[in-house]
């Protein structure tokens, strides 16, 4: 069963970048899930919204539970990001910032169709957590997307 995802997976991978008549939507919304190590392992998992802005350019709004166990505690917090994307190809830039209650955290980073992102950045302390060290510094992220309403039209 789990050999199957994966291929189901792979196949809509290659049907996005290599298929001819696939339009772009009005909107894109969906859960996603992800692993972020930041002063320790977070496990990422909420929602997104994407939209075009103009042409080939597409705005990206997440909300996101973070379920970390660093400092020998565990901890959910609360964050929202938004992701800019300059251009819609099956491999493109993008940069994304990130904000909880405790950091803010600019990142740059590769996308697979905006399926799968992998972003690198650096978290800015803007508040404390009681009974934590400051939550800050570098960190990486692999992303995954999964929207729910994508049409493909042949």
């Amino acid at each position: 069963m789990r050999k199957r995802a994966i291929y189901h997976f792979i196949g809509t991978i290659i049907l996005l970048a290599l298929g001819s008549s696939i339009k772009a939507q009005d909107h894109l919304i969906g859960p996603t899930l992800s692993y972020q190590f930041q002063k320790g392992s977070i496990v990422k998992t909420g929602a997104y919204f994407a939209f075009p802005l103009t042409g080939d350019h597409i705005l990206r709004a997440d909300a996101t539970a973070n379920f970390t166990w660093t400092q020998k505690k565990f901890a959910v917090i609360p964050e929202a990001a938004i992701t800019y994307y300059p251009q819609t190809y099956v491999l493109t830039p993008f940069v994304r910032a990130e904000v909880t209650p405790y950091t803010l955290t600019p990142k740059l980073g590769i996308s697979l169709a905006t399926l799968l992102d992998l972003d690198f950045g650096y978290g800015f302390s803007i508040n404390d957590k009681k009974d934590y060290r400051p939550i800050k510094g570098f960190a990486v992220s692999l992303r995954f997307s999964i929207p729910l309403n994508y049409r493909i039209n042949m």
